[in-house]
């Protein structure tokens, strides 16, 4: 599914990614792992197209990730970044944005399905009443993971999806996402047991 050979990315001067190859099967579940500031989310942002000036061959779904393709290649990914800042007020708007996008509007969820994915993310129905400044993180990031899930995209990119989710609730969701067979998942985590999960693991 993702192809990356010999690539070579420098940001300012600085060599972020030298002679750097990756190979993802469809399917697979990938957790890069690494300092910070070794390139996880650098990479992320490769693969969702938003770093047109690399060097070397990046290949998603078959086609190279260029100017060309990128709008294609982007129709089949679903991307949630560490920080999202959407100009939203109510959490019933968060969780629908991906859907309103003209690519995503006939993925908007039926009402069994958003009901099937807020159980199994723990989350209650009731909270698409509240605003945004009346839910917790560990909330937002559960209602941000289940609209983007719920977007039915072949190839997953998230950064830190975990980072402040408690222990139960952690494990549970992880376990939901990795045990998706035809999902491909490629995740910047530092999280020991989303890692643990994964297929494959890349440290940077």
């Amino acid at each position: 599914m993702i192809e990356i050979s010999h690539l070579n990315l420098y940001f300012s001067n600085e060599n972020i990614f030298n002679n750097f190859s990756l190979f993802i099967k469809r399917g697979e579940k990938i957790a890069l792992t690494g300092e910070s500031g070794k390139g996880k989310t650098t990479l992320l942002n490769l693969l969702a197209g938003f770093i047109p000036d690399y060097k070397g061959i990046v290949n998603v779904f078959g086609k190279s990730l260029n100017a060309e393709n990128v709008s294609e290649i982007r129709k089949d990914i679903a991307w949630l970044p560490q920080d999202t800042s959407l100009a939203v007020k109510t959490v019933k708007e968060l969780f629908y944005a991906p859907f309103e996008f003209e690519a995503n509007k006939k993925m908007k969820p039926e009402n069994n399905k958003l009901t099937e994915i807020f159980k199994e993310f723990e989350l209650s129905e009731k909270l698409l009443d509240k605003k945004i400044n009346e839910i917790s993180g560990g909330q937002k990031q559960r209602i941000m993971l289940a609209s983007c899930f719920l977007l039915k995209k072949s190839l997953l990119l998230i950064d830190e999806p975990t980072s402040a989710l408690d222990e139960k609730v952690k494990k549970k969701i992880t376990d939901y996402i990795l045990n998706q067979k035809n999902l491909t998942v490629v995740a910047a985590t530092h999280d020991d047991y989303w890692i643990k999960k994964s297929d494959k693991i890349v440290e940077l």
